[in-house]
């Protein structure tokens, strides 16, 4: 499967919620969800643009705990996050990272942690909105449209501009970074900022 995705960085998710929903968008789920990434000693997988993580998500409403093994290829385009992706469920996500680290690949820090609103919409193609907050980042929304291969690509993307553009945003204010990159360079950032603070 390919994830056709964009992320937009959200000063007032509220306002973005409601007019998902009078645009048609139904929620489906409000969940937690807790993210480790994984690599190789080398870093090869981060290098070559491409991520492996063990996620577990609790739904907020049933208390439902589910994890899955996922990993996502190299970005297709300059302007969004679409990209090739595989997933699938695994019975214990404890046991599912103990194997990871047993064949080689180690944890990459930090875990990455989200409160996310799941929204659907059924249209030419099903779109999926979520709305997520995510622990020392903030607010952003998530849209993606999940096609069968390449030759579908253009035809989610534009679905989804036209969305976007519904919300008075455009694709130029998204951004092709994933979350634990941001919290990695946040963290980087903190840490540089001390230690000149102690140099003072």
């Amino acid at each position: 499967m390919i994830e056709v995705e964009i992320k937009l960085p959200l000063i007032d998710p509220e306002e973005i919620k409601s007019r998902l929903l009078e645009s048609g968008f139904q929620e489906l789920r409000y969940i937690e969800e807790r993210d480790t990434y994984f690599d190789n000693e080398k870093g090869d997988i981060r290098a070559n643009d491409e991520a492996l993580r063990v996620r577990e998500t609790k739904d907020h409403r049933t208390g439902e705990v589910r994890a899955q093994i996922n990993f996502k290829g190299k970005k297709l385009d300059a302007r969004t996050m679409t990209r090739k992706e595989l997933e699938t469920g695994v019975e214990d996500g404890a046991v599912c990272r103990e194997i990871l680290r047993e064949i080689g690949y180690e944890p990459v820090a930090p875990e990455v942690v989200k409160n996310r609103l799941m929204l659907k919409k059924e249209s030419v193609m099903a779109v999926t909105a979520c709305l997520d907050s995510v622990c020392g980042l903030g607010d952003f929304l998530e849209l993606e449209i999940l096609v069968e291969g390449e030759s579908e690509k253009d035809d989610a993307l534009a679905q989804i501009e036209t969305i976007l553009n519904e919300l008075g945003c455009q694709v130029s204010d998204t951004v092709r970074t994933s979350y634990l990159s941001m919290l990695q360079k946040r963290i980087a950032q903190t840490a540089q900022e001390r230690n000149g603070y102690g140099r003072g």
